[in-house]
């Protein structure tokens, strides 16, 4: 790495934490303060709403990232257009190409660092926000339902992980074709490593959708194929699970017959967003060497406007349509930084040498 490198690389890192900082500030002042705040029950403290506030940054501020990236490309580019300092550069024997590789080489490394974060920080940060608007802690929930394995849905209505109990379940058990063959309810249940063990309850049996028997228990086991903490995973917002969750959350349910598309389409997601900083940076540089004269506002107005275009694309567009089945998860979420990737890349290329 020569002097020119360090000099460049310096100056970009300097300019990318700069915005970064700077807008993310903006996202939390403004957007969470002034927008999610009102939207807060009136019977929530002001104290849990600046806790929701504080977790919801984090995931928040994620959204910046590509902004921070394209001003900090155009800015240092733009300087150095204006300076004629770019210029030297080239008459040094340095090719656009060679001058830009260690900046997406480092963008790349910090978009690691960023996608590290919003795994393991924002995505558990956002799930306790939820909890506190809720008003529910993270091993208690109410009135869930959930399709397990063996052709059985769940209804509990409430169930507590750490007491390790149910109270009131009730279990609907169908055949392969799908018709009912029996309900068992429970007014209390608890689970051993392999059964439910439920107490104080009846069951019923169907033959063709019809009653054909009934009888009661005081006490009964059942074999358990369900992990309880899935109970409450499946309420769990798939914007708020880590990748190992969701990775985990659809090979459950592909198992248990459950679709599992919107599951899919967030992994895909968590993955592909942290590195939109790079594509925008491929397309921010080429931009900044043609139009960087026109001074710092101007690449402001150029980078919200396109990663703008790359929201609408990927999260209104793309990604609604994979929910939707119409779309692949992985060019639903791939699709956008693949665009603008190659769109970055044309004009790179016809950048003047």
């Amino acid at each position: 790495m020569n002097i020119l490198d360090r000099y460049l690389l310096r100056e970009y890192i300097k300019a990318f934490i700069v915005g970064f900082f700077f807008f993310s500030a903006l996202v939390v002042i403004i957007r969470l303060l002034d927008k999610d705040i009102k939207h807060f029950e009136e019977n929530i403290s002001y104290l849990t709403a600046v806790k929701i506030v504080l977790y919801q940054a984090p995931r928040r501020i994620m959204e910046i990232v590509p902004v921070s990236g394209f001003v900090a490309i155009f800015f240092v580019l733009g300087r150095m257009v204006r300076n004629n300092e770019f210029i030297a550069m080239k008459a040094g024997g340095l090719s656009v190409h060679r001058i830009l590789t260690p900046v997406l080489i480092l963008t790349l490394l910090l978009c690691v660092c960023f996608a590290f974060f919003y795994d393991r920080i924002a995505s558990p940060a956002y799930h306790q926000a939820n909890l506190l608007q809720k008003k529910v802690g993270s091993k208690y929930r109410r009135h869930l339902v959930f399709k397990g394995k063996g052709e059985r849905v769940f209804y509990s209505h409430s169930i507590n992980l750490e007491k390790k109990n149910i109270y009131k379940m009730t279990i609907w058990e169908s055949d392969e074709m799908g018709q009912l063959e029996r309900i068992i309810y429970a007014k209390g249940a608890t689970w051993t490593p392999n059964h439910w063990e439920l107490s104080n309850g009846d069951i019923r049996y169907f033959e063709n959708n019809i009653e054909v028997s009934y009888k009661t228990f005081e006490e009964k086991s059942l074999e358990r194929y369900e992990d309880p903490e899935r109970f409450i995973g499946s309420d769990k917002d798939p914007r708020a699970m880590t990748i190992k969750e969701l990775r985990d959350q659809i090979a459950y349910k592909k198992e248990a017959g459950q679709i599992s598309r919107i599951e899919q389409v967030k992994l895909h997601h968590k993955i592909a967003y942290p590195f939109a900083a790079v594509v925008v940076v491929l397309l921010g540089a080429p931009i900044a060497i043609r139009f960087g004269k026109a001074g710092f506002f101007a690449g402001l107005v150029i980078a919200f406007f396109l990663v703008f275009i790359y929201w609408a694309l990927s999260f209104a567009t793309l990604e609604g349509l994979s929910e939707n089945g119409k779309l692949h998860p992985f060019l639903a979420c791939w699709g956008a930084n693949i665009l603008y990737g190659i769109f970055g890349s044309i004009l790179l290329w016809y950048t003047p040498k």
